[in-house]
């Protein structure tokens, strides 16, 4: 927790409730705010900025020729590397070729299974879909350009122009058969019975199967290193170093075995998906994204319904779709596309624990989101200490745990763990379909809105006049979890000569002479300030530094022969107590605050609180007359806070609560 209070912008409140901001604050942050658009548009009437600005309009249309070229070349350079790296194994192809063809005719014939519907996309006519099944197949064409011509069975034409998973979709919803069969891009079968393979494969809780799909031989510069071996034997789901969930294709680039028995996989692609109907409707069907990721989507939708999914590897499957790039061949989806990026939101966390499966399901992967705008202020930020104090306390008791600024809360790694705990703060954070989302409030209630209550899971609350409050007018679970300190760096350190003062003040100000620093000077004390924005309020001796870091902050605490504390008003008027009080006390530090009945709930006499500025002069000359008795109280308040307020207690506080609240578990997400 930092020495400095972070300077959260919050909005106001209600007055007749008791949480509205102080007058000083909003007036702080709606001056920012004009002197912000002022400065906007001074610099817009300025002549060079609009002469900046006519440039940058005339060179926009060059600057779209030079992306659209780079792009080009960029797509140039990856073809040219997977057709170079192809020369060296194009010897191989024939006798790839040989041997899958005696290895396929080894295999006995499939038996008859459940009536099957292909569905499939006629781009253009070229007739992909014409291969032979083995079983007497319906086929769903959708496309304007569809055609029946060379096909025996019961063919069925739908108009349709969309993307290919849309249309697809169409073509499922007017099907007939048990079975469904997806054929979204160019394919051919390597002999007869794969789809009867595939088929028969469903049954009991298998209901979904996937082909082992092969790469073809591509001529020229659409060549690869795999032609000829397998692309994918379905997918399995990892986690990349980013921490994002991503897709590896099984066996890629491996020799087609097709003797071995079917085996469950975590997802599958698209093409050639056999699905059964009735789950493949129980599970909301396909939604309109890109091919492969709207395949693993469903797959995720089918699983979460007790379904499973195998491959069956004597099915095999030319798969003639490109491939665009080296990694491809590994990781069939891009992890920056836009399909994976909306299955991630659906899905993150379930994608993680698939990834994960077998390891420790008492390890939930958790993600702190604070206030703070950017990492290259973090420091300066206490909520940014807090949740770094937490997060090492969570990692002791066995989780994983990530803590990010407020400018990451949309990343897919975000979206990707169990549990998102935001430290409540400037702006809202919105909870992810599949996670568990908890806010906690530390401080400034005024700007905690009900919407933010309600959409929460769980809502903990740093005081408790404040949880009850929101119980009243909230169906979401509210619990009391205090501030703490970091017990480990907050201890006692020797004194420091540069920071050895007698009566200590750290604490940022909003242009607004804080009150215990008012009450002091009018009490005749001059404190010591650590803390910006004092230069233009006090006389500037006071202030020995604008900035105090928060590893230095246990040393100029234990340096002080008292720190002084107060609260921002609705702070105060909704019994927040402060993290400095925590803080000082663990390193056995006298403090004197303003009046709060919490404190001495929580602390006794440990922490004296005053009234008027009188009273303050008349404790801060107490404690400076008589150190040692001083010192004793703050002793007795360092032993409560170890006991009872340190980041250990309250993580296994907020565990529990999760265990208590069924938030160990995932959350569940309908199918659409």
């Amino acid at each position: 927790m930092a020495g400095t209070q972070g300077e959260e912008p919050k909005g106001g409140g209600d007055r007749q409730d008791g949480v509205g901001a102080s007058d000083a604050e909003l007036q702080h942050w709606r001056d920012l705010a004009a002197e912000r658009d002022a400065a906007l548009r001074l610099l817009a009437g300025r002549p060079l900025v609009r002469m900046a600005a006519g440039l940058d309009r005339r060179l926009a249309p060059t600057g779209r020729r030079i992306r659209f070229w780079y792009s080009r070349g960029q797509t140039s350079v990856r073809h040219g590397q997977l057709s170079s790296r192809s020369i060296g194994s194009r010897f191989l192809r024939r006798r790839r070729a040989a041997a899958l063809d005696v290895e396929m005719a080894r295999l006995t014939e499939p038996d008859a299974g459940p009536s099957v519907s292909v569905v499939v996309v006629e781009d253009g006519g070229d007739g992909s879909w014409r291969m032979a099944t083995g079983l007497t197949t319906e086929v769903v064409v959708v496309g304007d350009a569809a055609s029946t011509d060379g096909h025996e069975g019961d063919v069925r034409v739908v108009a349709g122009g969309q993307e290919a998973t849309a249309a697809l979709a169409q073509g499922a919803s007017v099907a007939t058969g048990d079975v469904l069969c997806f054929a979204p891009g160019p394919m051919h079968a390597v002999a007869p019975g794969w789809l009867a393979r595939l088929a028969g494969a469903i049954g009991g809780d298998v209901v979904a199967a996937t082909p082992t799909l092969v790469h073809p031989v591509r001529r020229g510069w659409k060549a690869t290193e795999y032609d000829q071996l397998v692309r994918s034997e379905g997918f399995d789901l990892i986690i990349a170093p980013s921490g994002v969930p991503a897709v590896l294709a099984r066996r890629a680039g491996a020799e087609v075995d097709v003797q071995r028995p079917p085996t469950a996989v975590d997802a599958a692609p698209l093409q050639c998906l056999v699905v059964d109907r009735a789950a493949y409707l129980a599970a909301g069907g396909l939604l309109p994204t890109e091919d492969d990721a709207a395949a693993v989507d469903l797959c995720l939708r089918l699983r979460s319904l007790g379904g499973r999914i195998v491959h069956v590897p004597a099915a095999v499957v030319y798969d003639q779709r490109p491939v665009a790039s080296l990694e491809a061949l590994q990781c069939p989806i891009d992890p920056h596309s836009r399909g994976w990026h909306e299955v991630v939101d659906r899905h993150g966390p379930g994608l993680v624990r698939a990834a994960r499966s077998g390891s420790n399901p008492r390890t939930l992967r958790w993600v702190i989101t604070t206030a703070v705008p950017s990492a290259r202020v973090a420091a300066r930020w206490g909520d940014w200490h807090l949740a770094q104090g937490l997060a090492q306390a969570l990692r002791r008791l066995g989780q994983d745990v990530v803590v990010q600024t407020h400018d990451q809360a949309e990343s897919l790694a975000t979206r990707s763990s169990d549990i998102h705990l935001v430290i409540h703060g400037l702006a809202s954070v919105r909870r992810s379909p599949g996670q568990r989302h908890i806010v906690w409030v530390v401080s400034h209630p005024e700007s905690f809105d009900l919407d933010a209550c309600d959409t929460a899971d769980l809502v903990l609350v740093a005081s408790p006049r404040f949880a009850e409050y929101l119980r009243a007018r909230s169906n979401t679970p509210v619990e009391v979890v205090l501030q703490a300190t970091d017990g480990v760096r907050f201890q006692r350190r020797p004194v420091v000569p540069e920071h050895q003062h007698p009566v200590t003040v750290v604490a940022k100000t909003r242009n607004v002479r804080r009150r215990v620093v008012a009450d002091a000077l009018a009490a005749g004390i001059r404190p010591a300030i650590y803390g910006s924005g004092w230069q233009h309020l006090v006389d500037p001796e006071l202030v020995v530094s604008d900035h105090v870091d928060n590893d230095l902050l246990p040393i100029v605490y234990s340096s002080a022969g008292v720190v002084l504390n107060d609260h921002w008003d609705t702070m105060r008027s909704w019994g927040f107590v402060s993290n400095r009080i925590f803080d000082v006390l663990a390193c056995g530090v006298p403090i004197i605050s303003d009046h709060l009945p919490e404190i001495q709930g929580l602390f006794g006499a440990a922490v004296p609180t005053y009234g008027t500025s009188a009273d303050l002069g008349d404790l801060v000359r107490k404690a400076l007359a008589d150190p040692e008795a001083a010192r004793l109280r703050a002793e007795g308040g360092r032993e409560i806070v170890l006991a009872h307020h340190t980041f250990d207690h309250r993580a296994s506080q907020i565990l529990a609560m999760v265990e208590r609240h069924g938030l160990a578990t995932a959350a569940e997400v309908i199918p659409n």
